[in-house]
């Protein structure tokens, strides 16, 4: 995915938080230790993994201090999820103005200019509000914005590297005429209802 096609990548972030927030906070008090449609990871535990992914995004605004590899939802528990996520999302606002998307950030990939390295977590935090909904039976589709740079994010990704331990599975089959959130959503692996 090209560096220079995102110049609204603060407001992607924003809005990829706010939508894991909002799906959070609609999780019923009797559902979070229910499986989620990710293999081994209940709802509270995919809750606790992409709340590391937001608050990656938020160090890497602030310029902080990264841990290395993904995110274990054992490190990010919170008696309130939603409020936490909040509370994140008031350190992102606070945080983009005076952030440089060209400045050097440690990443996976090595040093790359912040704009490249909020990518992933960006895309994150949309596929696991999709993976959230569908765990609570609400299929939901992405936000074009979001859905177009988690397509080209992915698409960019080599097989090898896509396909792995901790990242994706192997592509599900897609319902003829399915939509895009859909179509993207089983090529990374997820279970997709035939009818949608």
């Amino acid at each position: 995915m090209s560096e220079d096609t995102t110049p609204e990548l603060g407001v992607l972030a924003v809005e990829a938080l706010d939508l894991l927030t909002a799906a959070v906070r609609d999780v019923p008090a009797d559902r979070w230790d229910d499986p989620s449609i990710l293999q081994d990871w209940t709802v509270r535990e995919l809750v606790a993994h992409a709340t590391g992914s937001a608050t990656r995004i938020i160090v890497l605004a602030e310029d902080g201090e990264l841990w290395d590899g993904p995110s274990e939802p054992s490190d990010w528990m919170y008696d309130s999820p939603a409020d936490q996520l909040s509370a994140l999302g008031i350190r992102l606002r606070e945080a983009l103005p005076t952030a440089d998307l060209d400045a050097p950030r440690k990443s996976p990939q090595g040093e790359v200019p912040l704009r490249r390295a909020l990518l992933f977590p960006i895309a994150d935090l949309a596929l696991h509000t999709w993976d959230l909904r569908q765990s609570l039976g609400e299929p939901i589709e992405l936000p074009d914005d979001l859905l177009t740079l988690s397509e080209g994010l992915v698409h960019s990704v080599p097989e090898q590297l896509l396909r792995r331990p901790g990242a994706f599975g192997p592509e599900q089959p897609a319902p003829a005429g399915c939509s895009r959130t859909t179509k993207l959503l089983a090529f990374l692996g997820r279970p997709v209802s035939p009818s949608a």
